[in-house]
């Protein structure tokens, strides 16, 4: 009689404590969307005392669920399990809530976007600076709470308590994730903006209308200057300003240099035709250093589409000749109004050159909403249409893994079956801008090795008006120049495997077809040259089996459009 006293002494006590502890857990929920909001509208106190309150409650319910009479009770059969992931969820939240939510609440107010920027433009960098170790500590704990809470066991436990343990390792993996790009942000943005000595970084204007991996051809520069948080435009230029060289300014790799030819290293409206922005970020600097004397610790690459994203958040803007660009009609307007109007090559680097000044100097006011442009810069960066290299290594070392760092760090973050779809003009004309692509990828088949046999599928189609060849400006079909009749979009198109995946075969509208195929450094890259008359649709099967078994969900990205 008396076992069953205690035993069930210890099942009203465990079950007490345990409704006790989810009711602290249930009020502890929604305070961290009140937090999110607090934090957005810069009311720092209310989401500092808010955060305490978030700490009571988890600190509460960790309390509840580790007392000796609980973690005994751990030991039954079934019951058990589920006792123990109660207990290290209500843990997990306890140390989220002190060593993260706590802290960060606490310095939110300092790293507000509204308030680090004064009435000047000046960009206030101390608050960055100082934030840096309780941003890395977040990291951190946030890196051990993931990994802790996914150590316990699904599939032993009951479906509510799985279902929350889901929930849970689910937020903790975006919080972590959102942490990560905050810490990269605090540790390499002061630097760049000047925060320990003057900068200067060179910005690369592509043009999507003539495609090359990274986005498009270069066509305009820009120097810019940082010093203390400061930014201002030094210099500006036209690709054709950049002199051509007999040779390669740098050393090129051997796949590059199969791939892309000399041409990446000799032009600088090549420089993007290789996914590795390491590369084109230090031929851009040897060529802009060799001609206009400038050493850069940086060089940045964007696309009109990502400039139009950004006149989202300035508001439209004067250019020269009289007329605005705005962000719905801004890539129409660079990209193929351009070479409607104006027929001289000269007339339209000035346009660009305009465009891409008037676009800095809004950037550069005071009145701009940050939280907007942040937003508007963050979609640039999802979409593939921003790319950064720095000549600091160590900056460089914290951007290398990240999507910023180009279209080969992008493959790289996607994991070991990510697929790339690049796409480089032969034209040498600006017919891209009637470029469509559809890509999709699969597993077609499962070997008896248990490796996939993977089809990655890439479908184009020309949407030139019919008389393309007439109707369209010369400066844009290039009128028959390097072979490729005016009116067609003439594109290499090239696949990079996931390291360590086998070749098997192309296909070009269902016959098998001759393509050039390199080892790149352990991925393979096969390349078919695709030519589109207008109105033609062309379809490009390139198959691939596996590194390893059990590889069931590849996945693939293509370099931009200017359709977005």
């Amino acid at each position: 009689m008396a076992v069953l006293l205690l035993l069930v002494g210890v099942i009203v006590w465990v079950g007490a404590r345990g409704l006790m502890a989810s009711n602290e857990l249930k009020a502890a929920v929604p305070l961290a969307s009140q937090i999110q909001g607090e934090i957005g509208s810069a009311d720092t106190a209310a989401a500092s005392s808010t955060a305490a309150s978030l700490a009571a409650h988890a600190s509460k319910a960790a309390e509840l669920t580790s007392d000796p009479i609980w973690r005994a009770a751990e030991v039954v059969p079934w019951a058990g399990g589920n006792l123990a992931a109660v207990r290290e969820m209500s843990t997990e939240l306890d140390r989220v809530a002190s060593q993260v939510i706590v802290p960060l609440a606490g310095i939110a107010g300092s790293i507000d976007t509204t308030s680090l920027r004064s009435a000047d433009g000046r960009i206030d960098l101390a608050p960055l600076v100082e934030a840096r170790p309780v941003v890395g500590e977040a990291v951190i704990a946030l890196e051990a709470a993931s990994a802790r809470i996914d150590a316990i066991d699904a599939d032993a436990i009951i479906g509510p308590i799985a279902d929350a343990r889901s929930e849970f390792a689910d937020a903790i993996d975006a919080a972590s994730e959102a942490m990560t790009t905050l810490d990269r942000t605090v540790r390499i943005l002061p630097e760049m903006l000047g925060a320990d000595g003057p900068r200067n970084y060179l910005i690369l204007f592509q043009n999507s209308a003539e495609l090359r991996t990274g986005g498009g051809i270069i066509g305009a520069l820009a120097l810019v200057h940082t010093e203390d948080g400061r930014v201002t435009l030094i210099e500006q230029a036209a690709s054709g300003d950049i002199r051509y060289s007999s040779e390669p300014v740098l050393p090129l790799p051997e796949a590059e240099t199969v791939l892309f030819g000399n041409r990446l290293g000799t032009y600088i409206q090549n420089v993007t035709a290789t996914p590795d922005f390491s590369l084109s970020g230090r031929l851009a600097a040897a060529m802009w250093a060799r001609d206009r004397g400038t050493v850069v610790d940086g060089v940045i690459a964007v696309d009109p589409v990502g400039l139009s994203y950004v006149l989202g958040a300035t508001g439209p803007v004067a250019v020269a000749g009289g007329g605005t660009l705005s962000e719905g009609d801004a890539v129409r307007a660079l990209l193929v109004d351009t070479y409607e109007r104006l027929d001289d090559d000269h007339a339209q680097d000035a346009f660009f050159a305009s465009a891409a000044g008037a676009v800095f100097g809004a950037l550069s006011s005071a009145s701009i909403d940050p939280a907007v442009l942040i937003a508007a810069v963050t979609r640039i960066a999802d979409e593939h249409r921003l790319a950064i290299w720095s000549a600091h290594d160590d900056e460089q070392a914290v951007l290398a893994d990240t999507t910023l760092a180009g279209m080969q760090a992008t493959q790289t973050s996607l994991g070991e079956q990510a697929y790339a779809v690049y796409l480089n003009d032969r034209s040498g004309g600006k017919m891209d801008a009637y470029l469509d692509v559809a890509t999709s990828v699969e597993v077609a088949d499962t070997r008896d090795d248990g490796r996939s046999e993977v089809e990655l599928t890439v479908t184009m189609t020309s949407t030139a008006p019919p008389d393309a060849a007439v109707s369209l400006p010369r400066r844009t079909t290039n009128g028959g120049m390097f072979g490729v009749p005016p009116g067609v979009i003439a594109t290499n198109v090239t696949v990079y495997s996931p390291p360590g995946a086998f070749d098997a075969g192309v296909s070009y509208d269902g016959a098998p077809v001759g393509y050039q195929s390199v080892n790149a450094e352990g991925r393979i890259a096969n390349n078919v040259a695709v030519d589109l008359a207008p109105g033609a649709t062309a379809t490009v099967v390139y198959r691939f089996v596996s590194a390893e078994p059990g590889q069931v969900t590849p996945v693939a990205f293509a370099t931009p459009l200017m359709t977005g």
